[in-house]
């Protein structure tokens, strides 16, 4: 220890005390340059193990979640919605009913001569403006005249019964309306060849349609 602190030898002593500061020295840059090197090295270790760590990318995904993902878009994308029927609403004109219904008939002229012929205006409507179906071929029509004692005289079956069913729309302000001719005779189901001719006289005409009848209108010959 003394040999350190006391160097001998031919040069000064101070000599030796310079010589011992540089290699202090030079052992301290040494070590400071050693010291840089460790961590320097750390740190690349760490540079170099994170650039190690693979990035996911798109290509990577599990191919069983893949195909689950697009099998759910095309379960959603595929699904059509029920559509329910559109319910349907009957239109135009329905059946009348016979409560509906009005049958009217007159004669053309009160006063008529004997032996015809007698023009009477029949006519079919309802009692509302909103048409409605009605029958009124030949077998749900007829005209009939009678006595005033309540005799059968005429019927518009008699010599031209039936005919085709014939389904019109009529209301209250668009009736079927027709002329009737009566020859002044008297006739009988089956339209006998005899027909005697009605005698100067009051008489009653009533229309009927189906199961509707007209009011009782008079009529005169004479």
């Amino acid at each position: 220890m003394s040999s350190l602190l006391t160097p001998k030898g031919p040069a000064p002593a101070s000599v030796y005390w310079r010589r011992r500061v540089v290699v202090l020295a030079v052992l301290f840059v040494v070590i400071l340059l050693l010291g840089k090197a460790c961590s320097g090295g750390d740190d690349e270790s760490a540079s170099s193990s994170s650039a190690l760590v693979p990035q996911t990318s798109p290509a990577d995904i599990s191919p069983s979640v893949a195909s689950t993902d697009a099998a759910r878009e095309d379960a959603v994308g595929t699904t059509s919605p029920t559509l329910s029927p559109t319910p349907t609403t009957a239109s135009g004109p329905i059946k009348c009913k016979n409560s509906q219904v009005r049958v009217y008939v007159t004669a053309n002229d009160l006063q008529n001569s004997v032996g015809g012929p007698v023009l009477m205006r029949y006519v079919i409507a309802t009692n509302s403006d909103v048409k409605c179906l009605r029958d009124i071929g030949g077998t749900q029509d007829e005209l009939t005249i009678t006595s005033t004692s309540g005799k059968r005289i005429w019927s518009s079956d008699d010599c031209n019964p039936g005919g085709a069913p014939n389904i019109k729309p009529i209301s209250k302000s668009s009736p079927f309306a027709v002329t009737v001719e009566w020859g002044g005779s008297i006739t009988k189901p089956g339209c006998p060849s005899t027909k005697p001719i009605a005698p100067a006289g009051t008489y009653q005409i009533v229309g009927r349609n189906g199961n509707v009848y007209s009011t009782p209108e008079p009529l005169t010959l004479g």
